[in-house]
């Protein structure tokens, strides 16, 4: 399903866990079907900026601490899902506690993915600018050093 996609080891890993749970609840929990159903489409709508993050991560020799919390977020869903699948459905006290908890994850895991997701954008642009001035500076050293080496340099008489 939606887990297959995300190559990682960590955070494909645990990314797929959560959507097999959420499609082997969503079959034998008829309790929960609808919040199943809008978990498993967050998790489709995240799954393309989860891919770039990890792939990116990995190009650029990344942090793993910013990759588990990812993956934390992601195992503790997963773990509610299996825990919510378990209630029978006569027990409505349980059943309302757990759609609470669920609709709470979802909106949660939204804002956990948004909130950090844009604090590593920003602090990736940031490293990237640094380094854009870094070579920046080092480009204008070159340029300086040819055009001195230029200006001192006269043209020689060939004596044949």
């Amino acid at each position: 399903m939606a887990g297959n996609l995300i190559g990682g080891a960590a955070l494909g890993q645990a990314f797929r866990m959560l959507s097999e749970s959420i499609t082997q609840a969503g079959k034998t929990s008829v309790c929960f079907d609808s919040n199943f159903r809008r978990l498993n489409s967050t998790l489709l709508s995240i799954k393309p900026v989860l891919e770039d993050i990890e792939r990116l991560n990995n190009a650029l020799e990344g942090r793993e601490s910013e990759i588990d919390i990812f993956k934390k977020r992601l195992e503790e869903g997963e773990k509610l899902v299996r825990k919510s699948a378990k209630i029978k459905p006569y027990n409505v006290c349980k059943r309302w506690y757990y759609s609470k908890k669920l609709a709470d994850l979802e909106q949660s895991t939204m804002k956990f993915f948004e909130v950090h997701g844009l604090m590593q954008s920003c602090r990736d642009r940031k490293k990237i600018l640094v380094a854009l001035k870094e070579e920046g500076e080092k480009l204008d050293e070159i340029y300086a050093t040819l055009k001195d080496m230029k200006l001192n340099k006269t043209p020689r008489i060939s004596t044949i």
